[in-house]
This record gives C-alpha cells, structure tokens and sequence, in this order.
C-alpha cells in the first residue's frame, strides 16, 4: 500500500486550527473582561459641606517708601552727589569749589542727585537737532536745560 502524504498536512492544519480557536477564546475573554471594568459603577463618595461663615482676610499693608535723605532745599549752594529736586532735572548748578553741576535722575533707588558734566559750551539748541559728536558735549535747551550730544543728535539724557 502506498503511504498516504496528506495525513501530516491535515494534523497540522487541525493543530493550526485549535491555535486559532484558542487565541479568539482568550480575546473574547480579554474584551469582555475590559469591558465590564469600564461600565463598572465607582463607589458612592460622600461629601460633608460645612456652613462656616469665611472671614475676610485684610488686604496686605503697602510697601514702605524707600528710605532717602531729604533733598538738599531750592536755594542752597549743590554738592556732587548731593539730593536735588524733580523741578530741578537737567538744570545747572555750581559747587562751592566751582565745579560745573547738573541735576540728573539717577533711576528708582538713586532719585535726583547733582552730577558733574562735560563742558557746557553756553550755545542754545533744540531737542533733536543734529550735533556733532567729537565737539559737542553739552550745551542748553531755549529754556536753559541741560541737553547732551547723544550720538548725532541733542538728547535730554543718557
């Protein structure tokens, strides 16, 4: 008799087959299993709501002013580094000793304070017109306030 050749092609077909059932199997199992966890019902939480009047908190105290020594008074003679006024910004002033002074805003912390300048040259200029940077340096406004050459043109300041 002549063997048979597809007796080991059907066993292992079959052996393929029970494979496959059996990964469905544990599929439908997984997605069934997954599913019910997801329409599960989370446990009842229960909330215990005080009626407790609140208190208003006060609203926090302002900062203090910073701490600066008074400005020197309009009318005394102006020391380098000494306090000025806010009116007084960008006007001259001389020292005792004769140094050239002008009132300048030194930001937040310095305020107004006398500062040395270049040599003013006593000529009278408009903000913005163009100066010349290697001669000019200072010089004043039409109402007598310091102005600087700032590059190529009279500014009011650094």
């Amino acid at each position: 008799m002549k063997p048979d050749r597809t007796r080991p092609i059907v066993w292992t077909l079959a052996a393929l087959a029970v494979i496959l059932v059996a990964v469905l199997v544990a599929l439908s199992v997984y997605a069934v299993t997954r599913s019910r966890e997801d329409r599960a019902v989370p446990a009842p939480v229960t909330v215990t709501v005080s009626n407790i009047p609140t208190q208003e908190r006060p609203a926090p105290p302002a900062p203090p002013p910073p701490v600066t020594a008074p400005p020197t008074p309009t009318g005394s003679t102006p020391t380098e580094g000494g306090f000025c006024y806010e009116s007084e910004a960008r006007s001259f002033g001389t020292a005792a000793d004769g140094t050239s002074l002008v009132c300048v805003y030194m930001g937040a912390s310095g305020g107004y304070r006398w500062a040395r300048h270049a040599d003013n040259d006593g000529s009278v200029h408009n903000l913005g017109e163009p100066c010349d940077p290697a001669v000019d340096k200072v010089a004043q406004d039409p109402s007598g306030k310091a102005i600087m050459c700032g590059g190529q043109f009279w500014v009011d300041g650094p």
